[in-house]
């Protein structure tokens, strides 16, 4: 009996330190997106002076529209960054562009997914990093069949493996 009762106590303290120790874990994580956060927005904001310096040059035309066109893809790129709460490369955002166009019906948790499945990514990894059970990853992936509109034995992976090179 003496064994039962201490296990009793020692659950509940357990329980404390591990609930301490997620609220510290939540508390980190909340910071790095706060900063994360607050970089894009900066970062946005130079782009936005950097494109308005660009259009009050007086350079060759060709010149101007390549310089304001790179500035207003990686402003796009830092919106989405933004949106999935993820830093992304080029090709990335070309790739997310690409699907969002033809998929229009995806929202931004499936684009997110989308990515890190293109991306290698395995199911219980892209839950942990949404938030979710697998199962419930698992769930969120025959619905994106659906909506992708593929076959019965069409693969997500290797339809947006061959969506990111088209």
């Amino acid at each position: 009996m003496n064994t039962q009762a201490e296990v009793g106590k020692k659950l509940p303290a357990d329980y404390e330190k591990e609930i301490g120790e997620l609220r510290s874990r939540v508390a980190n994580q909340d910071l790095e997106l706060t900063r994360v956060s607050t970089a894009i927005a900066e970062k946005t904001s130079s782009l936005r002076n950097l494109l308005d310096q660009i259009h009050a040059l007086e350079i060759d035309s060709n010149v101007k529209r390549t310089m304001t066109d790179a500035c207003l893809t990686l402003i796009e790129t830092e919106t989405i960054e933004k949106r999935l709460n993820m830093e992304l490369t080029e090709s990335d955002s070309v790739f997310l562009s690409k699907l969002q166009k033809k998929h229009a019906n995806l929202n931004q948790r499936e684009l997110r997914i989308s990515l890190l499945v293109k991306l290698n990514y395995d199911t219980r990894e892209i839950g942990r990093s949404v938030g979710i059970s697998t199962r419930g990853m698992e769930s969120i992936r025959y619905r994106m069949h659906k909506k992708l509109g593929l076959g019965k034995h069409q693969s997500i992976k290797t339809y947006l493996s061959e969506l990111a090179i088209a």
